[in-house]
């Protein structure tokens, strides 16, 4: 089956996988492959994180657009977050290197010039976050047709961020005056690592259309986590930066500064490591970067610690996330959800969540940010 699905793809595909020296597809790919090229339904691809999700979705879709050339954008990959769009245009462009199919991002963050070379041109795959696309379908309203005219497939990143909300309700309608004012009907594939409900997803991903929605069932395999849990009694005078000090009257020991002994723990788990740190707020990923960064001066070790949250400049992010990315040096990151989603940082060797994250799927998704490799 897995050689079979191999020469079926685009010769570009087949030298990426051979370049990349893959032994062979995962399950979810050689489904994922089963599904578009047999069928013309909708797919939800739900599954662990590194599971190959995001290559299941386009290894089918770049082999059908290869053979069946847009004369428009042919691919519209919708994401949640910048930062997830930022690392899926580099992985696509490793995947298209060969190949006569250009990959747009389009956001805030991204040039003028680059929108505009799109616009004059547009084919290919273009990335883009829900706020860039309505400003598309607000501004460019009349140009719609000739931009996303022949559109084939739509790929909607973390499915379960859009899902009962009032942006997956605004993605939809979206979507659905796309369809109209372009006068298309295309494809659409869903990705998400913490579905519980599969039937939901797949009534949220077919609102508004007439074809049904295939969901493989495939197995991510097992992965194992080292999980610990520390606990540190942060007082109301610690949280208005006050050190809250605690005697343990049994013993007759110092206070212990509480803040200070859970920043020093910090320090000493993401040492010489490449690490992310989870916090649920900029301003805690802001302080624990300051403490990391003081506690290195006194001990002489270089200063290895970024931040990367929403209100930061993109260079400072893109900063953070290619520090992560460059192989065999340490680097700490402290971030909020902007790393939470499907992005790969490489060899990851410590995920640290300080405080309980704000919901389970938040949790599943940080823990999936470690054990990729």
């Amino acid at each position: 089956m897995s050689e079979n699905v191999f020469y079926r793809l685009a010769p570009f595909l087949q030298a990426f996988i051979y370049g990349n020296e893959w032994a062979e597809l995962r399950p979810i790919q050689l489904e994922a492959c089963r599904v578009m090229f047999e069928t013309d339904a909708h797919l939800l691809l739900a599954s662990g994180t590194a599971s190959g999700k995001t290559e299941a979705a386009f290894l089918p879709i770049l082999t059908l657009l290869h053979e069946h050339p847009s004369t428009s954008v042919g691919v519209l990959y919708v994401s949640p977050i910048k930062a997830l769009i930022n690392d899926q245009f580099l992985r696509l462009g490793d995947m298209l290197r060969d190949a006569e199919i250009p990959v747009w991002h389009w956001h805030g963050d991204v040039g003028q010039a680059h929108k505009q070379k799109l616009l004059k041109h547009p084919s290919g795959v273009l990335q883009i976050t829900p706020e860039s696309l309505e400003s598309l379908l607000i501004n460019r309203a009349h140009e719609l047709p000739r931009v996303f005219g022949d559109l084939q497939f739509v790929v909607i990143d973390e499915v379960h961020v859009f899902m009962d909300s009032d942006r997956g309700r605004q993605l939809l309608c979206q979507l659905a005056r796309l369809e109209r004012l372009a006068s298309v009907q295309p494809r659409r594939v869903g990705l998400s690592a913490t579905l519980g409900d599969y039937s939901l997803a797949e009534s949220w991903l077919a609102s508004g259309s007439h074809r049904s929605v295939v969901t493989p069932a495939v197995s991510s395999g097992e992965r194992k986590i080292r999980l610990a849990l520390e606990h540190f009694f942060i007082g109301e005078a610690d949280a208005e930066d006050q050190p809250n000090e605690v005697t343990d009257s049994a013993t007759d020991q110092e206070p212990v500064d509480q803040t200070a002994a859970l920043e020093r723990y910090v320090f000493d788990s993401t040492r010489d490591r490449k690490a992310l740190v989870f916090v649920n707020n900029r301003r805690d990923a802001e302080s624990i970067i300051i403490s990391l960064r003081g506690i290195a001066e006194r001990e002489g070790k270089p200063d290895i610690y970024h931040v990367h949250h929403g209100s930061i400049s993109s260079a400072l992010r893109e900063a953070a996330e290619d520090a992560l990315r460059e192989d065999d040096r340490p680097s700490v990151t402290a971030a909020t959800v902007t790393l939470e989603l499907g992005i790969d940082l490489g060899q990851l060797e410590r995920v640290v969540q300080i405080d309980a994250p704000f919901s389970v799927s938040s949790f599943l998704q940080r823990l999936g940010r470690s054990g990729r490799r």
